[in-house]
């Protein structure tokens, strides 16, 4: 459970920063096609709920509306200021059909994005994707690795026999309370060994 409160900490710090920046307010950055062309410009930054739902891009600072308004299935990314958003099928729903723009909080072979519920009241969920693994290629949160640590998080970095093993065998260190560290290692590894695409 203190695994669960920490990763709750961060993702509404994720949250209270982002509430920093004005709502309404457009901020440097870029979006990048389904075909990998990146496009530098304007991005208005949306409430937090909204960013998840709409990229609006304009091409000009001073222009009054957006030269184009891009839903998650639109396009791969966007960039609003600092923050970098990326669309993945996740809506937090039971069904799970449907995309978000997911603001990215540690990129990496496993990214850890920050999802806002759309129910009031809700907290932020911590979300992991695999997107160069197409056995483990669906987004989960961090309830489903608590469920049974070990075996789950074992089986999720199995392409790094060694460091899967250590999970598995529950070796000190490598618990669900080092979970953080445990990506920290996977990424670094999978940067070296399976040289990670181009973001």
């Amino acid at each position: 459970m203190a695994i669960l409160t920490c990763f709750l900490v961060t993702a509404n710090a994720q949250e209270n920063k982002a509430e920093a920046d004005k709502v309404g307010k457009i901020y440097p950055g870029f979006y990048v096609t389904n075909a990998n062309d990146t496009v530098q410009g304007f991005i208005l930054n949306d409430d937090k709920k909204g960013n998840q739902h709409k990229c609006r891009y304009y091409s000009k600072e001073q222009d009054k509306k957006p030269s184009r308004e891009f839903k998650p299935a639109d396009i791969k990314s966007y960039k609003v200021g600092d923050r970098l958003y990326r669309s993945l099928n996740y809506t937090g729903s039971a069904t799970n059909k449907g995309q978000r723009f997911l603001l990215v909080k540690k990129d990496g072979a496993i990214t850890e994005y920050v999802f806002y519920p759309e129910e009031s009241g809700a907290t932020a969920k911590a979300v992991f994707h695999k997107r160069f693994d197409f056995l483990h290629f669906n987004p989960v949160t961090l309830s489903y690795f608590t469920a049974d640590f070990a075996k789950r998080f074992s089986d999720y970095i199995s392409d790094y026999p060694a460091l899967s093993k250590k999970v598995f065998d529950k070796e000190k260190g490598y618990d669900v309370s080092s979970l953080e560290t445990i990506i920290a290692a996977y990424n670094d590894w999978f940067l070296v060994n399976r040289k990670m695409p181009g973001r």
